[in-house]
């Protein structure tokens, strides 16, 4: 379904912050992306939604989404895939949110944006996906602005619209860095389902390795720019190749002897 190839990235004149990745996924599969802050991984699915910031630049390789270059398409070809083929859920939906306006005029309207849809079928589209994402007063959500939900239920909104149009590749940036232990939990879980119930193909960058490996059928380990271990899960976490990983799953916590990764 989407195969990245030899992909480097620039900003500006600087040294590529990406350099040589590569990348094949299914469909339905679920990729975790995990490194520190600055090895690239959020530049990856950045390139591959389009959406690289300032003065970022693809200048080097190319992006296959079902055998199709990404690197080739024009703006309005872009925003036909953002939304519908591809969406991204970002590391705090209040961010994303407009804090003046209430969801609902925010979710109706994104979903106008991808579709020709009455406000009527938009806003009950909208209620139904809220509680698809266990969010069961879904009319009490709508009616609310961003401020009045926890940190937990943004995420969900977020993760609500990201999904209404059922996309093939869903692109998560830390979906969890900024919630409780609990709240984490919670949504690990609930993305893992939307690849059961949907077939839909996920990629998670996160620096937590807990969750990458949770979540990952493939497991990518980037520093500075570089993959530095990549393969299936059970392979990298019982045999990693880089002194890198061997280091991040030392620091993994462990209890009674077993380690949680």
């Amino acid at each position: 379904m989407l195969d990245i190839n030899d992909l480097t990235v620039r900003y500006g004149k600087e040294e590529p912050i990406l350099k040589h990745f590569n990348l094949s996924m299914k469909k339905g599969e679920i990729i975790s992306i995990v490194g520190e802050s600055g090895s690239g991984k959020t530049t990856v699915i950045r390139a591959v939604l389009g959406a690289l910031p300032g003065t970022g630049k693809i200048v080097d390789g190319d992006i296959l989404f079902r055998n199709q270059s990404l690197t080739q398409k024009s703006k309005e070809e872009w925003r036909e895939l953002r939304g519908t083929k591809m969406s991204m859920i970002f590391q705090d939906c209040q961010a994303t949110l407009d804090p003046i306006r209430k969801i609902g005029k925010q979710y109706v309207e994104y979903i106008r944006t991808h579709s020709r849809m009455p406000r009527p079928e938009a806003w009950k589209m909208a209620v139904d996906m809220l509680v698809k994402m266990r969010l069961p007063e879904g009319e009490n959500i709508m009616n609310s602005y961003p401020h009045q939900l926890s940190g937990g239920m943004r995420q969900r909104v977020g993760i609500a619209m990201a999904m209404t149009f059922q996309p093939e590749l869903l692109l998560a940036d830390e979906p969890t860095s900024a919630l409780d232990v609990t709240t984490q939990a919670q949504i690990v879980r609930q993305m893992a389902e939307l690849r059961d119930d949907y077939d839909t193909g996920i990629i998670i960058v996160t620096h937590n390795l807990g969750v990458a490996s949770y979540l990952g059928d493939q497991l990518i380990v980037m520093k500075n720019g570089r993959i530095v271990d990549q393969g299936k899960r059970d392979d990298v976490i019982d045999h990693p190749a880089s002194e890198y990983t061997k280091t991040l799953l030392a620091a993994v916590p462990e209890m009674e002897g077993k380690r949680f990764v």
